[in-house]
């Protein structure tokens, strides 16, 4: 019986090699790189400072929706408008300014990962993924630190239908987190660096975690180099979608079950 580790690995290798055989030897970066990676770093300031906490109550006195700081804050549904705001930065760094930098450029912003061909196709490698993922998960769920930070909106356990709004938006934060790290990133140096593409990507996705645990910080490293490998092979993005959305849900249902505040059989608060 093969060995499943030893399996993986010869298939990233096998991978890396197709995914460099993309590249073009006489390609050399030029204006569109200069531009991706001025534009990529404006899309990772964006959720940084236009989608904070401060930027969310500013943004909501400025349009006279509260009187003061202490009503945007202690507003019943003021921790998951903060949240809502802040996927709208990600969405708005992360999908919306590579686009139309792409659009602009004169690419098609489907061939950057948006097509479906390549979940459908290898359904069956993501759905295993989970599966793994999820093991991980209940294991860190008993871990103090993981029951801390998650979930991140604090009222996730009032109502079935506060915790249904936060992983909605969970999700979309995490498709606009997938196209930058996953598509924009790769599919725009796929050209001239192949399969290193991956290796730039690796740097800021693994960032990204600090202010999470350090376990995560630490896997990060590993999921970014597997999902990367797979989203360049593949051409899709949707299944590290899959993955991303199916695992960050089942976090936070585990730490809700393990600090017994799994919401109460109500639907609205």
């Amino acid at each position: 019986m093969a060995n499943p580790l030893l399996t993986a690995w010869h298939w990233l290798i096998e991978s890396w090699h197709e995914i460099n055989a993309t590249r073009d030897p006489a390609a050399h970066a030029g204006r569109f790189e200069v531009g991706l990676v001025i534009v990529a770093c404006l899309g990772l300031m964006t959720p940084q400072f236009l989608g904070s906490e401060l930027t969310f109550v500013q943004t909501a006195l400025g349009l006279g929706l509260a009187p003061d700081w202490e009503a945007v804050r202690l507003h019943p549904w003021g921790a998951l408008g903060a949240l809502w705001f802040w996927v709208a930065a990600c969405v708005a760094g992360y999908f919306a300014l590579p686009a139309i930098y792409l659009k602009l450029s004169g690419r098609g912003v489907l061939d950057f990962g948006l097509r479906p061909a390549g979940l459908t196709t290898h359904f069956g490698v993501y759905a295993a993924l989970c599966v793994l993922v999820l093991m991980g998960v209940v294991g860190v769920s008993y871990l103090p630190d993981f029951q801390r930070i998650y979930p991140f909106y604090d009222f996730a356990d009032r109502s079935w239908l506060d915790l249904l709004l936060w992983e909605l938006a969970y999700a979309v934060q995490f498709f606009a987190l997938e196209f930058f790290f996953r598509a924009f990133l790769l599919e725009g140096l796929r050209r001239t660096m192949g399969a290193g593409a991956i290796l730039v990507m690796l740097m800021p996705y693994c960032m990204l975690h600090f202010p999470k645990t350090g376990v995560e910080s630490a896997a990060s490293v590993i999921a970014g180099l597997v999902l990367g490998v797979m989203a360049m092979r593949w051409r899709s993005i949707w299944g590290g979608v899959l993955i991303h959305t199916t695992v960050a849900v089942s976090m936070d249902l585990a730490s809700l079950l393990q600090q017994g505040r799994l919401p109460p059989p109500t639907w609205v608060p």
